[in-house]
């Protein structure tokens, strides 16, 4: 909201940038001392839905960091995590956790944290995870960034897989697409972990175009693990083993 940037980083803080890349505000995490978060979306009142992830819960914060809802607790249950890595909403604010570690599905709440349902389950076959890591919510269908399967799958926002996004003409051939996002021209972007590039492709799963190498050079990228895209068409790579935010204007 207000063109900020939220980041998460590995000391455990929330970091908010302001447009011109100064820091706006930061907080810790309630605790890190067993590990860090990893996932985060913004609500419309400003609230920061952060995935914590080595306390396998979900954290609400108000807009200035102070605590404003937990929930969650280690488990397979309904409501329950194993290392939620994925946060994402739908336009009624609804909220889509995608976690990992024998769980590997995606659970629907409201924004308040109540329990609505899950889908997914861990494997390789259609409609199964190994590491959901991006989320995006468009149009009643949920697309996901299945890490280690490296592909894009589709479901309906109520559970019902629909199809694995690809493209026979031009596969996209992705390489662990650890995140996922949304443009303002209904186009999806990946950022890949394991190739160092973010890949755009539209809802149909054409390759649309390619940026960057793996590296520590300008273009480059180590291990990108985040991206986001706001409404000025510009794109965000947390670029995580350069230790930097890399911003990148669309065309």
């Amino acid at each position: 909201n207000h063109g900020e940037v939220i980041a998460l980083d590995t000391s455990g803080r929330v970091l908010v940038y302001a447009a011109d890349g100064s820091i706006a505000r930061q907080w810790r995490m309630p605790d890190t001392k067993i590990g860090k978060p990893e996932g985060v979306c913004v609500l419309r009142d400003g609230r920061i839905v952060v995935g914590d992830t080595h306390y396998h819960r979900v954290v609400i914060f108000d807009a200035d960091g102070k605590t404003f809802k937990t929930f969650g607790k280690e488990g397979q249950g309904p409501g329950e995590f194993i290392y939620p890595v994925a946060v994402a909403k739908d336009a009624q604010e609804n909220l889509y956790i995608a976690e990992y570690g024998s769980n590997d599905r995606v659970q629907k709440f409201t924004s308040d944290g109540k329990y609505l349902l899950a889908f997914g389950a861990f494997g390789t076959k259609p409609g199964e995870f190994q590491r959901p890591s991006g989320l995006v919510w468009h149009d009643r269908k949920i697309y996901a960034a299945d890490a280690f399967n490296n592909r894009i799958q589709v479901f309906s926002d109520d559970g019902k897989f629909l199809k694995i996004l690809d493209s026979t003409e031009q596969p996209l051939a992705l390489r662990l697409p650890y995140d996922l996002k949304l443009g303002a021209d209904d186009t999806l972007y990946a950022i890949e972990y394991g190739a160092g590039r973010v890949t755009k492709f539209d809802l149909d799963g054409r390759l649309l175009g390619r940026f960057g190498t793996t590296g520590a050079g300008l273009g480059q990228f180590a291990t990108p693990w985040g991206i986001a895209v706001d409404a000025q068409k510009r794109i965000y790579v947390a670029d995580t083993g350069n230790r930097r935010v890399v911003e990148l204007q669309m065309p």
